[in-house]
């Protein structure tokens, strides 16, 4: 008996290229307290990812080092994903897997369907790339830290095969080819007959593709128009690349070392080395003993490698510490001979293992995913016994660090922090010196001063401030953020220190803003400037904030105000101060409410609804016109049961009188159908089975019709419903149909993007 060889590949872009990019790209590590924070109390870190380590840190010193156990499960548990196969989607199709920050699993099936799961096994569809069953095959996948997942395809609608890069947006639902984004130009890569096949993306979103079968890899940058080749061949190993089986493995350590998959051999390339060197050494050729499938890569550089042993039909999975000279096994399975293509494997953030294969009559069929628990323990917590600031450098479990945030530990405060302020002089000539100095009480560890004239913050983070230019009525203050020993941090703000200066006959000048200063945003205000005391020839500089705006005229207007923002003059003359300071004026902005724009509400004929407009920001006041059909025209939900189609105005107002005015659209439809039976002889009755009513705005996404044997007779998409001309006329290549019971699939999507799938049967009657 002839055994068929399962060449086990599962691509690296999906696998490794989730959660190894996660780490390297960061992740969060935050610290806590159990009670307060003073010493004694317990600071304890946490973070979304498991930890094999931490050092704490007092005022930038290491004081404490933790190590965590670990143990990893060799039985494994099966993940649910329910999807049903069916004849659109084969049940021979091979499998690649990838991981997000969150632990979401996603996987390419067959070639095209992308789901998503989870641990717990709730499934979901999120893109179907038929470009991959139309004109190609998608080969590679990469999956990102926040869940967006990068494909690559072979093409081939041009003479040779080129590869093109797709982009599934995280968050993504029942996504379909057309709305999918391509990423990098068809002309980015030559066109060849063996086109790159894996995929990685880094941090920075670089794409790089591999191809094994010619030992090519390219790097391509967002916005450009061509991928640039780093590697051609791979010097004396150029053999191997006969040996690459279509698909490889490609992934990038911290230190910008590439590693992927050459023959049976996994390499390591340096930047800008020729060659690479042997990370898990293998044969260039076949060993069928030992046939590497594919790998997974920590930040450690320690290399996970899933294997086949075609003669016992067994995978294994080892575990190879960089430079090792042979992997340590962690555990093995058998496979069932019908086990199709590649077994991937890739880990999340906590450790845990995942392998998937696809299976078509033993076991379950169709695709299944397994999961090698880990199993993790670590202190987190750590009790400072002196003051100081503190924070932790904690190492994941795949060997990626991060540091946490910083906290103060005090001792016990005597009582809660405050501040006063004192001044030389607070009443003086103009361009006369004044220092000011702020005393603290009880300001605990690391207190922060912020100094204030007029509402602009001015000089640095010290107890003193001194200045020579002063308005006129200038407020002086001082803000100081402490800790108040062992509660959080709070603010302070001092007295405050009103300033009378004497222009004495020098130049001066005051400001004044039209037409109000209490403004929606967007409105517009206008401040002149007056020169008083007769300086020939002004310079004038306007500040925002304390900073220039560039505007040197006797006037200055601007439309973008920001809440709180504070306007002053200076002139520079050629008065025997030279320069002179106006009054400070605040502006104070009301954000107004915006009603989202092109909202449609439908309601099926004779019905009801109550209308929810989505609106951004507070709303005190809600007109409706016309007020017809509303159960109340001045709330903000009222009940609407208009007979017909309608557009209702809306003007929503918000206390201070800013406001936004939007239509609404209440769509009244006739209920989505579908006909149960139809005869299509050509009487103009009933000739044609289609989608009838549906809301406006809403397209018959996909509508396909299938016999008993699963053969699609009928085949339409992006049509609208409604239309009797798009519909099947009970014909298949030009002739008719059999008699008989008949499987309809249709997939709407309506005004919202959302989508939704109705199947039933239909009867052709003659």
């Amino acid at each position: 008996m002839t055994k068929t060889l399962f060449y086990l590949i599962f691509l690296h872009g999906c696998v490794l290229f989730s959660h190894a990019v996660s780490g390297q790209c960061g992740y969060k590590a935050t610290l806590r307290t159990n009670k307060d924070y003073c010493v004694g109390s317990a600071l304890i870190v946490t973070s979304t990812h498991a930890l094999q380590k931490i050092t704490w840190y007092q005022n930038g010193r290491p004081v404490s080092t933790v190590t965590g156990t670990q143990s990893l499960s060799t039985k494994p548990v099966q993940i649910p994903i329910f999807l049903a196969v069916d004849s659109i989607h084969s049940d021979l199709g091979d499998l690649r897997l990838g991981t997000d920050d969150s632990d979401n699993i996603y996987i390419l099936y067959d070639f095209h369907l992308l789901l998503k799961t989870t641990v717990l096994g709730k499934s979901s569809e999120i893109a179907d790339i038929t470009v991959a069953r139309s004109d190609g095959t998608s080969t590679g996948m990469s999956v990102d830290a926040a869940g967006n997942v990068f494909i690559a395809t072979w093409n081939t609608l041009f003479s040779r095969d080129t590869t093109l890069v797709w982009k599934v947006p995280a968050g993504s639902v029942s996504l379909r080819t057309p709305d999918i984004p391509s990423v990098m130009p068809v002309s980015a890569i030559p066109h060849d007959s063996t086109p790159a096949s894996s995929i990685f993306v880094d941090c920075q979103k670089n794409i790089y593709l591999y191809n094994p079968n010619k030992g090519e890899m390219y790097r391509y940058t967002p916005g450009a128009a061509t991928a640039t080749i780093i590697e051609n061949g791979f010097g004396s190993w150029a053999n191997c690349s006969a040996y690459g089986w279509g698909y490889g493995a490609i992934h990038m350590d911290q230190a910008g070392k590439l590693f992927f998959r050459m023959g049976n051999s996994v390499m390591e390339l340096a930047p800008g080395a020729a060659a690479p060197t042997v990370a898990v050494p293998g044969k260039c050729t076949w060993d069928y003993s030992r046939l590497i499938s594919e790998f997974y890569l920590d930040g450690n550089d320690t290399i996970y490698l899933s294997g086949f042993n075609y003669y016992t039909n067994t995978a294994f999975v080892e575990k190879w510490a960089p430079g090792a000279a042979a992997g340590q096994q962690l555990f093995s399975f058998s496979l069932q001979k019908n086990t199709s293509g590649l077994i991937p494997i890739t880990m999340d953030s906590h450790g845990n293992i995942f392998l998937g294969y696809n299976n078509s009559s033993v076991g379950t069929p169709g695709p299944n995913l397994y999961e090698y628990k880990r199993t993790t323990s670590i202190d987190s917590a750590f009790t400072p016994t002196d003051t100081g600031s503190y924070y932790a450098v904690v190492t994941d479990i795949q060997g990626y660090t991060v540091t946490s945030d910083t906290f103060h530990v005090n001792a016990p405060s005597t009582g809660p922090p405050s501040i006063s302020i004192a001044a030389t002089a607070t009443s003086t000539p103009v361009c006369t010196p004044i220092r000011f100095t702020a005393t603290p009480i009880n300001p605990g560890t690391a207190p922060v001063y912020q100094w204030q004239v007029s509402g602009v913050a001015v000089g640095g983070d010290s107890t003193t401030y001194s200045n020579n230019l002063f308005a006129n009525g200038d407020q002086v203050y001082c803000i100081m953020t402490a800790q108040a020993g062992c509660a959080g941090p709070v603010a302070d703000t001092s007295n405050i220190i009103t300033l009378s200066i004497d222009p004495r006959g020098s130049a001066s000048v005051t400001i004044a803003a039209a037409p109000k200063t209490n403004i929606c945003k967007g409105q517009s205000v206008t401040f002149t400037a007056t020169v008083m005391n007769g300086s020939a020839n002004p310079v004038f500089q306007w500040l925002l904030n304390g900073d220039s705006t560039g505007d040197d005229s006797s006037t200055f207007a601007r439309s973008n105000f920001s809440n709180k923002d504070v306007v002053t003059c200076l002139i520079t003359s050629d008065d025997v101060c030279g320069l002179a300071k106006s009054n400070s004026i605040p502006v104070t902005v009301s954000i107004p409410p915006v009603i989202q724009p092109g909202q449609i509400f439908t309601i099926p004929y004779g019905g009801s609804l109550t209308l929810d407009p989505v609106i951004s920001g507070t709303v005190d006041t809600w007109a409706w016109s016309p007020g017809s059909w509303l159960s109340d025209s001045t709330i903000a939900n009222p009940v609407a049961d208009p007979p017909s189609t309608i557009t209702y105005t809306l003007m929503v107002q918000a206390n201070g009188g800013c406001g936004d005015t939007a239509t609404v659209l209440v769509d009244v439809f006739t209920p989505l159908a579908l006909p149960n039976a139809f005869t299509p002889n050509g009487d103009g009755r009933n000739d044609r089975f289609y989608v009838l009513g549906g809301p406006v705005n809403s397209v018959v996404e996909t509508f396909a019709v299938f016999n008993r044997w699963g053969q699609a007779v009928f085949r339409a998409h992006n049509v609208a419903p409604g239309d009797a001309s798009v519909g099947w006329d009970g014909r298949i290549n030009g002739s008719f149909v059999p008699p008989g019971t008949y499987v309809y699939v249709v997939v709407m999507r309506f005004a919202t993007g959302s989508r939704q799938t109705y199947k039933g049967t239909v009867e052709v009657i003659r």
